[in-house]
């Protein structure tokens, strides 16, 4: 049976240095695959850069608590961005969940 290591980095397209610092990380063979933040600002820089490294597998990461959303949720946004208080709310029991 062949083992296989997935090594993945965390908040591709966040800025260009962290960009940067997954596409070297790749080209040395330390990382196979990243999760990219499609509401980050560096997200544009990071798909550009992307496109030479095909070896990289791209993932989404799912953000629910930084940034802008990129389409309106006014029950998990404050002033349009997301936060970390999303999580405490959470905790406190303000949200219904579903079964």
């Amino acid at each position: 049976m062949t083992k296989l290591l997935i090594v993945n980095a965390d908040d591709f397209g966040l800025s260009p240095g962290i960009n940067y610092g997954i596409i070297e990380a790749h080209r040395h063979g330390l990382v196979t695959s990243t999760t990219a933040m499609m509401n980050a600002d560096g997200i544009e820089h990071a798909a550009a850069i992307s496109a030479d490294f095909p070896l990289l597998g791209v993932g989404l990461h799912f953000v629910l608590s930084f940034g802008a959303p990129l389409s309106s949720m006014p029950s998990l946004e404050r002033e349009g961005m997301l936060g970390k208080w999303l999580w405490q709310a959470a905790a406190q029991g303000k949200f219904r969940m579903m079964n």
